[in-house]
């Protein structure tokens, strides 16, 4: 147990710039967007049905703004089968 904590101290003990931080989201968020990007080109029905539920609301970009949640969603998608039965 203490040495857990002492790990745990040693590790929020380190000092990161915000820069650090803002380049490690931005590396972490290319394997997720290129995945998106593809789990929405395989999954066209997906991209319709919010394309349709957009449609009335943002009748221009109804299609992108499908394609964008579809792609920024894909880990719940992923996993919306099995938990919503």
């Amino acid at each position: 147990m203490r040495y857990e904590l002492s790990v745990l101290r040693r590790v929020l003990g380190y000092h990161i710039s915000v820069e650090a931080l803002i380049e490690l989201a931005l590396w972490l968020a290319i394997p997720h967007i290129t995945i998106g990007v593809i789990w929405a080109f395989l999954h066209p029905s997906q991209v319709q049905h919010y394309q349709t539920q957009l449609e009335p609301l943002v009748p221009a970009g109804a299609d992108l703004i499908a394609f964008g949640l579809t792609a920024g969603l894909w880990p719940f998608l992923l996993i919306a089968p099995l938990i919503c039965g």
